[in-house]
């Protein structure tokens, strides 16, 4: 009995085991961890990408300027009064909206006008610098008002307009007193404003310090509204008060205000 029952147990080495049975769990388990891992991080790295991809297009697009002293894109409106007397005036393009930022590329351009003549009419804006160019236009001939358009062909396109009215339609005045080593002109632009030329006596030069005043002798409006700007004399004794209507240029002193 006692053999017939021993022969009857399995021998212990190749009986069922509890601890063989998870070792084989425990394998595939570890390769589906290791393959997870690896697709995350496959993921990780392809979104990484596409985010890069998208941040350097960005980069890109913002990186472009194309800019005027008098044109600005069409849904601004913008217009401008001219004097009437003028036979031409000058439109500056750039390829840079301020100090710090200023195009990469270089920017080809043309430019037209509706009862308007264009000289140097296309060109191109150089660029990695602060780069202009100045188009001259001439007023037909018995024309009250006329439009000048700039595009931009590459790289990207982009459109610059304005309309210019020859008339005096804005208004200036002085205020100032002899013995005063200072006076103050106010200017009431009714137009999109722009660059104001100041025609000044020698011994009166615009307060330096006011980041409006781009030059010596040019006061730049950001649009319609009242502008107040200190004349500063080096004569105590001149009297400047006046007061007059003007386009874009102002005459202080005895000559008449244009």
């Amino acid at each position: 009995m006692e053999k017939r029952r021993g022969m009857n147990r399995t021998p212990a080495h190749k009986r069922p085991s509890i601890h063989t049975h998870v070792a084989r769990r425990r394998v595939p388990a570890a390769a589906v961890l290791a393959v997870a891992v690896v697709l995350a991080l496959a993921g990780f790295a392809a979104a990484r990408y596409v985010m890069q991809q998208q941040q350097d297009g960005l980069a890109t697009a913002t990186d472009f300027y194309f800019t005027s002293d008098y044109l600005k894109e069409s849904g601004e409106n913008a217009t401008y009064y001219i004097d009437p007397s003028t036979d031409d005036f000058t439109v500056e393009l750039r390829n840079f909206a301020d100090d710090l930022r200023t195009t990469s590329g270089g920017i080809s351009y043309s430019v037209n006008a509706t009862n308007a003549s264009v000289a140097s009419g296309s060109g191109m804006l150089k660029g990695t610098e602060r780069s202009t160019a100045k188009v001259t236009v001439t007023p037909s001939s018995g024309v009250q008002e006329f439009t000048v358009t700039a595009t931009s062909t590459s790289p990207y396109a982009q459109e610059l307009t304005a309309t210019f009215i020859l008339a005096k339609g804005n208004h200036y005045t002085v205020e100032d007193a002899s013995g005063n080593t200072a006076a103050v002109l106010t200017m009431t632009c009714a137009d999109s404003g722009g660059p104001i030329t100041l025609d000044l006596p020698s011994e009166v030069i615009p307060d330096a310090t006011d980041g409006r005043v781009r030059s010596e002798n040019t006061f730049t409006a950001d649009g319609p509204g009242v502008y107040s700007l200190v004349l500063l004399k080096t004569n105590a004794s001149l009297n400047l008060t006046d007061s007059g209507e003007f386009a874009n240029k102002i005459t202080v002193g005895t000559s008449p205000a244009t």
